[in-house]
């Protein structure tokens, strides 16, 4: 008799956290379509250069291929903030008619963070902690990757 009450409450427990850790993680995927949501209406502005170069981001001339053009202000690299809603730089791709067209935006930072509950991870290339996502630019690699298949490679600079 005790085992089959121990057995049934083990059971109980163990139905219980499945469906804590079920709705703890659909409240997750809430959370962050929401915050990319935000994101999306935070940097739709940066579709314009203009706006990009009024934020203080400058061109970078590190133009990464399957990656694209970096335009960022590098005092916010080492100011310890990470903002979801502000990333540090914006990252643009050519498009047909040789414009330049934001795909990603990235954030960076000299020390290592979290950006809505995703880590930046460390780029040796630039020495530097960062996180990409790609929201202008659907990318098989998945929303946070480094590269973009579906962007090219730099154009030779002129």
């Amino acid at each position: 008799m005790k085992r089959s009450l121990f057995g049934a409450l083990v059971a109980l427990v163990f139905g219980a956290g499945m469906v804590v850790m079920t709705t703890s993680s659909t409240a997750g995927a809430d959370a962050n379509r929401l915050n990319l949501s935000d994101l999306r209406q935070a940097t739709t502005k940066f579709h314009s250069l203009e706006n990009t170069m009024a934020s203080g981001r400058v061109d970078l001339h590190l133009c990464v291929d399957h990656m694209g053009q970096h335009w960022a202000d590098q005092a916010t690299f080492s100011d310890g903030i990470l903002d979801p809603l502000n990333p540090e730089a914006m990252v643009y791709t050519q498009n047909a008619q040789g414009h330049l067209q934001l795909v990603a935006v990235e954030w960076v930072s000299d020390t290592p963070g979290m950006v809505m509950n995703i880590p930046l991870h460390f780029n040796p290339a630039v020495n530097l902690w960062v996180l990409h996502a790609w929201l202008y630019s659907q990318n098989s690699n998945g929303m946070f990757a480094d590269m973009n298949p579906r962007i090219g490679v730099c154009p030779p600079p002129a």
